[in-house]
C-alpha cells in the first residue's frame, strides 16, 4: 500500500498540475504526502519521490505566480532541487556525474536522438496544420537562417543542462532511495511527459506521450551508462534536429 500510494500520488498530482490545470491543488496534495513522510518514518523512504516532486511543482507555482519567464525559470527550479538533494546528503555521485560508461553509450544516445528527431518531425509534418496535436511551431518565422541557426545552438544547449539535470538527474536519484531502477525511469518520465502537455515542444496530448517515451529513452540510458552524459548528448540532438527541422516546416 505504502509503495502505492508513493507512486499513485505524484503521478495524480502532475496529471492535475500539467493536464488538467490545478497547480495548486496538485502542489498541496504533494506537500500532504511530504509531511506524511516527515511524520512517520516508516514512510520517510516512501515519500522520496514526492518530496521532489513536490518541490519541483512548489517551484513551479512560485515561477507562475511572480511571472518569472524560461530561461529564468529553469535556474530556478534546477537551483531548488539542487539544494533538496545536498540538504538529504547524498552523494554527488548519486546524481550520476560520474564517467560511468559514457563513452560506450555516448553514439548510441546521439543515435537515438536523431530517430527520435525525425520520427518527431515526420509525424508534425504529417499532421493536418489545423490539428495541434504536438502543438505549434515553436520557431520563429521569418528570422535570417544564421540568427536562427544561434539560437537553435543556445536553446538546445541550456535546455539539455536544464532538463536532463531536473529530470534524469536529481528526480531519478530520489525516486532511486526507495524505488527499483525501471520504476524509477517510469515515475521520472510520467512527469517529464506530464509537462509536455502544457510546455515545450513537442506538447499538448501527443507532445505529452512523445515526451514520456523520450523521458523512458534517457532515463533507461542514464541508468545503463550510469552518467548523465550521454543522456545529455541524446538531448541536445533532439532539441537542435527539432528547432532546425521547424525552420523548414512553418
Amino acid at each position: 500500500m505504502k509503495n502505492l500510494i508513493a507512486l499513485v500520488g505524484p503521478a495524480a498530482a502532475v496529471a492535475a498540475y500539467f493536464i488538467l490545470g490545478q497547480p495548486l491543488w496538485a502542489t498541496v496534495g504533494l506537500g500532504v504526502l511530504t509531511l506524511i513522510g516527515f511524520i512517520f518514518p516508516s514512510w520517510r523512504a516512501a515519500m522520496g519521490l514526492s518530496r521532489v516532486v513536490f518541490a519541483f511543482c512548489l517551484l513551479m507555482l512560485v515561477i507562475n505566480e511572480l511571472g518569472i519567464a524560461y530561461p529564468y525559470s529553469n535556474i530556478f527550479v534546477l537551483t531548488g532541487l539542487f539544494g533538496l538533494f545536498f540538504l538529504s546528503g547524498q552523494s554527488w555521485k548519486g546524481l550520476y556525474f560520474g564517467p560511468g560508461q559514457t563513452r560506450q553509450w555516448t553514439r548510441r544516445a546521439l543515435l537515438a536522438g536523431l530517430a527520435f528527431a525525425a520520427l518527431v518531425l515526420a509525424f508534425f509534418a504529417w499532421l493536418p496544420k489545423n490539428f495541434a496535436v504536438l502543438g505549434t511551431n515553436p520557431v520563429p518565422a521569418g528570422w535570417p537562417l544564421d540568427v536562427l541557426i544561434v539560437v537553435g545552438l543556445g536553446y538546445a544547449t541550456f535546455s539539455t543542462l536544464m532538463e536532463e539535470t531536473i529530470f534524469r538527474s536529481v528526480m531519478v536519484a530520489f525516486s532511486r532511495s526507495h524505488l527499483s531502477a525501471p520504476i524509477a525511469v517510469v515515475a521520472q518520465s510520467v512527469v517529464f511527459g506530464a509537462m509536455h502537455y502544457r510546455v515545450g515542444f513537442p506538447s499538448s496530448s501527443g507532445g505529452a506521450v512523445l515526451a514520456t517515451i523520450w523521458g523512458l529513452l534517457a532515463g533507461w540510458i542514464v541508468v545503463k551508462a550510469d552518467s548523465i552524459y550521454p543522456a545529455y548528448v541524446m538531448h541536445f540532438v533532439i532539441v537542435l534536429a527539432l528547432f532546425m527541422g521547424l525552420i523548414f516546416l512553418h
